[in-house]
This record gives C-alpha cells, sequence and structure tokens, in this order.
C-alpha cells in the first residue's frame, strides 16, 4: 500500500526530531536498512509498517494525520505578485528574511532601525500575505512550509542573483570558519541527478543545524549564507578556443 506523500513527509519530521534514524527504523521492521530508505523514498508503506514507525516514534496515526493536515495548510511558495511587493521594498524584504529565521520580534528592533510601529506594519503585511500569524505580543508564528523555496527565477532570486551574489562571491573567506570551493568536471546525467540529491541533503542540514541554533542560550550564532549550485556550463572565453562551436 502506497501512502500518502504528506503522511510520509510527517512521519520523516516526526522521526527527524526525536532523533530516530533510518537505521534504528529497520532493526525496529526487520527490514535491511536500504528497504527503509527505499520505502520512504516511494511511500511503499503497508498499513502495519506505518503503525509500527509510529510506535517507534511514539505518535498514533490520527496524531500523524493531523500533522500532515496542518502541513497542507502551509505555504510552499508565493506568487509571483506576492515577490514582486516583497523585494521592491527592502525594509520588507528584511523582515521576511529575519522571521523565516524565526527572529523573534525584539530581536529585529535590537539589530536593526525599526521603531516598534513600523516594524509592526511591516509584520503585518506578511501576515495579510499568509507567511506568517502576528499573534498577541507580537509573537510571530511562521506559516511556510519546510519545503517553502522563492520561485525559480522569481523576482526574489533574480534580485539575489544580480545584487547579493556577486558580494557574496567577491568578499573574503576566513579558512577558519568558511569554506570556498569551485569544482569543474565532465558528468553524465545520472551522476548529476545524484549530486543534486546530496546537494538538497546539504541545505536540509544546514536548516536543520540553525533550527537547533536558534535556541542556543548562549548567544554564538551568527548570521551565515550557504550558497549551493549545479550548473552545465563552459567559460566563455574556453568557448572561443573550441573546435566544434
Amino acid at each position: 500500500m502506497v501512502q500518502s506523500k504528506r503522511i510520509v513527509n510527517a512521519l520523516k519530521q516526526v522521526l527527524k526530531v526525536r532523533g530516530i534514524a533510518y537505521d534504528q527504523v529497520a532493526r525496529h521492521l526487520g527490514l535491511s536498512l536500504s528497504s527503509v530508505k527505499r520505502m520512504f523514498s516511494t511511500g511503499a508503506f503497508s498499513l502495519e509498517r506505518l503503525e509500527m514507525v509510529c510506535d517507534l516514534a511514539g505518535i498514533d496515526l490520527l496524531e500523524l494525520a493531523r500533522l500532515a493536515d496542518a502541513q497542507r495548510l502551509q505555504v510552499s511558495s508565493l506568487t509571483v505578485d506576492q515577490e514582486r511587493e516583497i523585494v521592491s521594498d527592502p525594509a520588507l524584504l528584511l523582515v521576511a528574511v529575519c522571521a523565516f529565521n524565526r527572529w523573534p520580534f525584539e530581536k529585529i528592533l535590537d539589530h536593526y532601525r525599526f521603531s516598534s510601529p513600523e516594524l509592526t506594519r511591516l509584520l503585518i503585511r506578511l501576515d495579510r500575505m499568509g507567511l506568517i500569524e502576528l499573534l498577541p505580543g507580537n509573537r510571530i508564528r511562521l506559516r511556510i512550509a519546510r519545503s517553502f523555496a522563492w520561485l525559480p527565477d522569481g523576482p526574489i532570486h533574480r534580485f539575489f542573483v544580480e545584487r547579493v551574489q556577486s558580494e557574496f562571491l567577491t568578499g573574503a573567506f576566513a579558512p577558519d570558519r568558511d569554506l570556498h570551493r569551485f569544482a569543474w568536471g565532465m558528468l553524465s546525467a545520472e551522476s548529476a541527478a545524484v549530486l543534486r540529491t546530496k546537494m538538497a541533503e546539504l541545505v536540509e542540514s544546514f536548516d536543520d543545524l540553525t533550527r537547533g541554533d536558534e535556541v542556543r542560550p548562549d548567544d554564538a550564532a551568527r548570521g551565515t549564507c550557504l550558497l549551493v549550485a549545479l550548473r552545465q556550463w563552459h567559460p566563455a572565453g574556453f568557448d572561443a578556443m573550441r573546435r566544434v562551436p
């Protein structure tokens, strides 16, 4: 029996929060690790196995269904007009980025030159767009899905490519805390697909680590950017020397 993608994604989230790895699931089900990974990637769970994994995770099927339904109500992307609205107002874009990184109201005020009424007005605009809920006491509740992403080649993506990316790449990379590598080689379509999967896993790990550092008791976390890119490309200067156009 194939379970819905929402149910499987909700189960993955529960396992991650509870710190339960796939190898533990494999032992609990009496299956190989590769079989368990295939089950999660295809959603091919029998009801019995789904219940067994829920039992391991300490959640019943009704709770899992409710979690999956809550995820359905979350925003996974914006419309083009919404992205245009955000990118047209630098203050709104800044507050959106802060909110998406789970900064509370007070932290945004401490770091940036907004008055309390100005920040409230900006958050209300994000609330009306359905991206957050502005709760009593200026508490911010995100309504974006875990898989939320800016539109491919949309207004915000183009803004970062045209105005931010070059600044990021031309800055100094400190070897004791930063990493900058450029690799160039020949890849088949199959190998590129494998690499894209690994890159997606890296971005997911980045998100998990930022969520963990949000609740640290100290103030050791610093604004950090991760740029991940893979593209079929050939330097223009080399093209001029190619024998075949």
